[in-house]
C-alpha cells in the first residue's frame, strides 16, 4: 500500500465520507490487493470504484436480493462479474480482494454517508485509519458545516497511540476544518493507528429546537435543556451462560460495581441473570438505590457464574413481568441487556421472540438498550430489539474493554428528560413526515424529525409536547 486517505464533509450533522487507498505490486508475479474497512453503524455504502490498470470497474449499489439473483445470473452466462456483500452479523466490515499484475497498480475508492447521532452532548464523528503498516502518504480532511453555529470541537487522541497526533484545527463561528497528514516519520512512532474521532457540538437558541428548510424539505432537531431527570426503573438484564465465563463476565461485574454505585436514590432497580433459566435478584419488584440496596446487589453480582447455553426469549418475558408492577411514581422504564451469543435454547426462531418480546414490553413502554460482547453475539437481534422499543444497541469487539463500554452505555441513558415526546408541523405544510413520536427524551441526546414541504414554504409551525 502507498497511500490512504479520507475526505469527509459534514453539513447540519449529515457526515459524507470517501476513502481512498492505492497499492502498487512491485514484484514479477501477479499479487492480490486487499481493501477493508469498518464502517460505521448506521452508515450506507453510496458509491465504489476499483481502478486497476487504469480501467475503473464502479460497483452498483441496489437490494441485496437482486444483487445475488443478477450476479449468478450472469455467472451463469459465462460473464465477468463480482458480488460484494457482508454477512448480517459483519455490516460494519466491507472488503474486497483485486488481483494486481506484475508491476501493476490498484486503487479503491468507498464512500458511505450517515446521519451523526448526538450522545453526551456531542456529536461523534469517527473513521477508521488501517493502512496496516507505513505509507508513503496517509491524510484525513474534515469540513464541517453547521448553520446554528458550532459551540465546540475537539480531536480525540489516537486510540493506542504512543504520542499525540499533529492535528490542524481551523474553527469558525459555523465552519471548521480538520487536517491530520502524519510523515512516515510520524506513523511509526504513533505505533497502531485506529480511530480518527471528532467530537463537536452546535449552539442551541430556541426550546423549539433548531429547523432547517431546503428545497421544499425539512430537518428538525429537538433537544431542549433546562429540564430535571425524571426518575427510572432499570433492569439489568446479564448472560451468564457457559461463554461468558473469563474475561466477559469478569469485566461485565466490575462494570455493575461501578453503575450500581453512581444510581440515584430516587432511581428503582433490579437484576436477571440468565442463562437456560432466568434468576431474579429481587422477586418482590425493584428496589430504591439506597447504600443497603446497592451493596446487597454488589454481592449478588460478585457471585454470578458462567454455565449452561442462552435462552434470550425467556429472559425478556420474566422481565416484562417485573417492570408491568405499579410504581408509587412515574417513573421511565429501562432495561439493560448483555449478552456474547445468540439465541440457543427454549425459543431460537428470530421473528417469534421479536413478536414475543414486542407483546410483552409494549404494555409496560419500556426502552430496550442491548450491548453485544464479542464476535458471536446476534447483534443484528440485538438492534431490532432496541429499535422495536425506541432504544439502541451496540457492539463491543473481542478486543475492546467491555466494563469501559457498558458503563459509557449507562451514562447515555443515565437521565431522562421527558416520556412520550411528540413533535409535529400543525398546518398543511408538512408531508410525508417521518416518525414523530418518540418513547424518551435523554439529556445529551437529540430526537430529528424530516419530512416533506409544500413548494413555497418558508416558515414551518412547530409544536412539541412530552411528559417530565
Amino acid at each position: 500500500m502507498t497511500s490512504f486517505g479520507v475526505s469527509a464533509t459534514i453539513v447540519s450533522r449529515y457526515a459524507s465520507t470517501c476513502v481512498c487507498s492505492t497499492a502498487s505490486n512491485p514484484d514479477p508475479v501477479p499479487r492480490h490487493a486487499a481493501f477493508h474497512l469498518d464502517l460505521p453503524p448506521a452508515a450506507f455504502i453510496t458509491n465504489f470504484t476499483v481502478l486497476v490498470d487504469g480501467k475503473a470497474h464502479q460497483a452498483e449499489v441496489m437490494e441485496k436480493r437482486r444483487a445475488r439473483e443478477l450476479y449468478e445470473a450472469a455467472r451463469r452466462q459465462g460473464r465477468t462479474a463480482a458480488h460484494v456483500g457482508t454477512k448480517e452479523k459483519e455490516t460494519q466490515r466491507f472488503h474486497v480482494t483485486v488481483s494486481v499484475a506484475a508491476g501493476g497498480d490498484a486503487s479503491f475508492e468507498l464512500c458511505y454517508e450517515e446521519l451523526l447521532r448526538r450522545r453526551l452532548g456531542t456529536y461523534r464523528y469517527s473513521v477508521r485509519l488501517h493502512p496496516r503498516r507505513v505509507v508513503a502518504e496517509l491524510r484525513v480532511e474534515l469540513s464541517i458545516t453547521e448553520r446554528a453555529g458550532i459551540a465546540e470541537l475537539r480531536v480525540l487522541p489516537l486510540l493506542r497511540g504512543r504520542v499525540t497526533p499533529s492535528v490542524r484545527v481551523e474553527k469558525g463561528t459555523h465552519c471548521a476544518r480538520v487536517a491530520f497528514a502524519p510523515t512516515p516519520q510520524e506513523q511509526a512512532a504513533l505505533g497502531v493507528i485506529s480511530d480518527f474521532v471528532v467530537e463537536y457540538d452546535v449552539a442551541r437558541r430556541d426550546a423549539a429546537g433548531d429547523v432547517e428548510l431546503y428545497d421544499e424539505h425539512f430537518v428538525h432537531f429537538f433537544a431542549p435543556a433546562g429540564l430535571s431527570p425524571i426518575p427510572k426503573d432499570i433492569v439489568f438484564v446479564i448472560d451468564v451462560s457457559g461463554s461468558m465465563s473469563g474475561t466477559k463476565l469478569k469485566q461485565t461485574k466490575a462494570a455493575m460495581r461501578s453503575i450500581l454505585h453512581d444510581l440515584r436514590p430516587r432511581d428503582r432497580f433490579n437484576i436477571v441473570a440468565f442463562a437456560e433459566a432466568a434468576c431474579v435478584w429481587r422477586e418482590d419488584g425493584s428496589v430504591p438505590a439506597t447504600a443497603s440496596f446497592v451493596r446487597s446487589a454488589t454481592r449478588y453480582v460478585d457471585a454470578l457464574q458462567a454455565d449452561g447455553w442462552t435462552d434470550i426469549n425467556h429472559a425478556l418475558q420474566v422481565v416484562a413481568a417485573l417492570l408491568h408492577r405499579p410504581a408509587e411514581e412515574p417513573r421511565v422504564p429501562l432495561l439493560l441487556l448483555l449478552t456474547d451469543g445468540e439465541p440457543t435454547a427454549g425459543v431460537t426462531n428470530i421473528p417469534r421472540i421479536l413478536s414475543n418480546a414486542h407483546r410483552a414490553l409494549s404494555s409496560s413502554s419500556a426502552l430496550l438498550f442491548g450491548l453485544a460482547f464479542g464476535d458471536d453475539a446476534d447483534l443484528a437481534l440485538l438492534r431490532r430489539l432496541a429499535a422495536a422499543s425506541g432504544g439502541t444497541a451496540q457492539h463491543v469487539p473481542e478486543e475492546a474493554d467491555a466494563a469501559f463500554r457498558l458503563a459509557d452505555v449507562v451514562r447515555e441513558i443515565d437521565s431522562p428528560l421527558l416520556r412520550d415526546v411528540e413533535l409535529t408541523y400543525p398546518g398543511a405544510m408538512a408531508q410525508h413526515v417521518t416518525p414523530k413520536l418518540f418513547p424518551g427524551y435523554f439529556r445529551g441526546s437529540e430526537l430529528v424529525v424530516a419530512g416533506r414541504l409544500e413548494p413555497g414554504t418558508e416558515r414551518l409551525r412547530v409544536q412539541a409536547s412530552g411528559r417530565g
